[in-house]
């Protein structure tokens, strides 16, 4: 379908701000740009029992999750959640808003993870601090009130590639179990040449050029990113856990995500899968622009509910 008029208002505003090319700007340069645009929560934004920023110790050293807790007795279930951003830029406030309405449309926790960012720390750094946390969470399960039988991850863009990193490492390494993935226009493959990345290069927010940018930032030696806790279709996918995958019409990492779908059920995985017709690229953390963000949150948090309802 043609661009939705909430896409094309959203690239009106955005192109008029002027922004540097991202790969001619460096990295430092590039994140302040993207940080004074605003963080934190947005008008509308649900109040929540408690928020609560702690300190996870990973191979790295230590790094900050943020703990999110809605109204209601505990023990809870709780959602891991990775913010986008190529590896390279954001953290965990500028997905503050996001993690606030998803631990109320869920009535479960959510522990946001601030993870290492490239090129300072390049692959696999971002996953190994998602298995650290992953391990975190259920060792401080009491501490935290989270039952650590109910656990699920979600992710947007780069934060869907570890979410899904995760879940083939914590099958590989025997680690806890993860009940659900939730994964918004998530990077799953290393491979730019698909129809996507030609149809929507430019002219949509996220752009073919960025992708090869970031993939040069998170993981420089080429090979590597065939690995599968870079490239995630790349792998095994047999015993994951059930899937909901969501991409945008007008995004270069469309048709990975596809894929990545369509390879999940290939090898068993139960999974949903849904087309955001006319949207863009990072439409769930801007509630104020777009309604389906807000539907999407609502979306992931009915479906870890209902998960998190009888635990397998």
């Amino acid at each position: 379908m043609p661009l939705h008029p909430q896409a094309a208002r959203f690239l009106k505003i955005w192109n008029s701000l002027n922004q540097p090319r991202m790969e001619d700007t460096p990295v430092e340069k590039t994140r302040s740009l993207l940080l004074s645009v605003g963080t934190g929560p947005i008008a509308g934004c649900p109040e929540l029992a408690a928020v609560e920023d702690r300190q996870v110790t990973g191979p790295g050293g230590e790094f900050r999750v943020r703990v999110y807790t809605p109204f209601g007795t505990g023990p809870m279930g709780v959602t891991l959640y990775f913010h986008g951003g190529g590896w390279v830029l954001n953290n965990i406030d500028t997905h503050d808003d996001v993690c606030r309405r998803l631990a109320a449309a869920s009535s479960h926790k959510v522990v946001s993870v601030d993870y290492r960012l490239a090129p300072e720390h390049p692959y696999p750094a971002a996953v190994e601090d998602g298995y650290a946390t992953l391990e975190w969470v259920v060792e401080h399960a009491a501490d935290l009130q989270i039952d650590p039988a109910r656990i699920a991850v979600a992710g947007d863009s780069a934060g869907g590639n570890i979410a899904a990193a995760l879940c083939l490492m914590a099958r590989d390494r025997g680690g806890p179990k993860i009940l659900h993935q939730s994964l918004i226009y998530p990077i799953t493959d290393c491979d730019m040449t698909r129809p996507s990345y030609i149809e929507n290069a430019e002219g949509y927010f996220l752009t073919t050029s960025q992708m090869h940018w970031f993939w040069d930032h998170y993981c420089p030696d080429v090979q590597r990113r065939e690995e599968p806790y870079a490239s995630p279709i790349r792998g095994d996918l047999t015993g994951l856990p059930p899937a909901l995958v969501m991409t945008a019409e007008y995004d270069p990492l469309r048709d990975e995500g596809a894929a990545y779908a369509t390879a999940l059920k290939a090898a068993g995985v139960p999974v949903t899968y849904s087309c955001f017709a006319g949207l863009i690229h990072a439409f769930v953390r801007r509630v104020e622009s777009f309604d389906a963000a807000n539907e999407t949150i609502r979306e992931i948090g009915a479906t870890v509910q209902q998960v998190f309802q009888s635990p397998q």
